[in-house]
């Protein structure tokens, strides 16, 4: 009976393999190239730190935003994002217009995004639906989804096969350790097969089901069900048919917005985003003590742009247990949740996902000509 089973799972494995390598090993393979994406780009805007001039003399906060409101008058949803670092260039977004500003002048240092944020935007195409854009969208992101389940069921298919017939030494040696000589090409790819899949599992496991999240309603709702709550729906806002950027003192606003840092443990944080237009006579501050994606260490201010009155702030704490979740499996996917030595180990078992492939494909192919 055990053999039976072990023979559907193994060509299952091999059939859900070959369906759906191709697509698995472009998920893997763009995956590791966006590991570092952060600090990629964080490094990027670094290059472009202008020396502070003597006497230094910054444009004040609320220049910087006129400036923007020239470059794009006929927008009105703007991010601003001020790193904590002396002569910092100023990222600033109107709409889908990007730049980068001299701190000091006011100066466009980068029309657009740049070079490095363009190559990631393409890599994350591929990643979420293989760069299909328009009305074919949907139909990449339901290959991506459904390809994340095939490789889900592979990873614990691969368990199941991977256990040797006997437990022996010599029998765990051959399925842990890679050898140093092989009789062959097929059990050299066998047995890197077997041991990069074993060291791998774990993470590629949690890669693959936090992936879920991102595509099928049920994860979502798994989620939050287990702490008895419901899919929060998307916030709403009335789209603002104008916005008076002449009105707004960013400086007055960041000034409220250093102090609250400040009396809340915050005042060595790392940049303060700022969001303007979303909602009107109201200012959005996200004050980050990393360079993100680890919430613990940020929280959400809001503020009225005409009183400059705190409206309210949002810690991780003030966050429902279904949104905390939600936020930890987000970043489990991408290993950030464990900082630079998660993402590295999402990055190797990545690549190592795209060894297991190819190794997979050259052994199913050895099999279907011996069949």
């Amino acid at each position: 009976m055990l053999n039976v089973v072990k023979q559907v799972l193994f060509w299952s494995h091999l059939v859900s393999g070959l369906i759906a390598g191709v697509v698995i090993f472009v998920l893997a393979l763009s995956g590791a190239l966006l590991t570092y994406e952060r600090q990629i780009l964080e490094w990027d805007e670094v290059r472009h730190t202008v020396v502070t001039p003597q006497p230094a003399q910054k444009a004040s906060k609320t220049a910087l935003l006129q400036k923007l409101s020239s470059l794009a008058p006929d927008e009105h949803h703007i991010f601003m994002r001020f790193v904590n670092r002396e002569g910092a260039a100023v990222p600033v977004w109107a709409g889908s217009n990007a730049f980068l500003l001299d701190p000091h002048t006011g100066e466009v240092l980068r029309d657009g995004p740049g070079a490095l944020a363009i190559a990631f935007y393409v890599v994350k195409n591929i990643h979420r639906w293989l760069a299909f854009s328009g009305d074919y969208q949907d139909i990449g992101k339901s290959v991506t989804a459904y390809a994340n389940l095939v490789f889900i069921f592979l990873l614990f298919s691969g368990l199941y096969l991977w256990f040797p017939r006997k437990f022996t030494r010599r029998g765990l040696k051959q399925q842990l350790l890679l050898g140093s000589k092989y009789a062959n090409k097929h059990s050299k790819y066998r047995r890197w097969h077997f041991v990069f899949g074993f060291w791998s599992l774990i993470p590629l496991i949690v890669i693959a089901t936090s992936a879920t999240i991102f595509h099928f309603k049920w994860a979502n709702e798994f989620v939050y069900a287990f702490y008895g709550e419901s899919v929060p729906q998307r916030e709403t806002h009335e789209e603002l048919t104008h916005f008076d950027t002449r009105s707004i003192d960013i400086d007055a606003l960041f000034d409220v917005a250093t102090q609250h840092a400040k009396d809340n443990g915050a005042e060595d944080w790392y940049s303060m985003w700022l969001e303007l237009g979303e909602v009107d006579n109201e200012a959005r501050f996200f004050i980050d003590k990393t360079i993100g994606h680890q919430h613990d260490q940020a929280y959400s201010l809001f503020v009225d742009t005409r009183t400059h009155e705190v409206l309210r702030a949002k810690f991780q704490g003030d966050w429902s247990k279904g949104d905390q979740a939600w936020d930890v499996v987000r970043f489990l996917h991408t290993g950030e949740y464990f900082g630079v030595v998660g993402q590295t180990i999402a990055g190797v078992v990545s690549l190592f996902c795209c060894l297991l492939i190819y190794t997979g494909w050259l052994l199913a192919w050895k099999r279907l000509k011996r069949a």
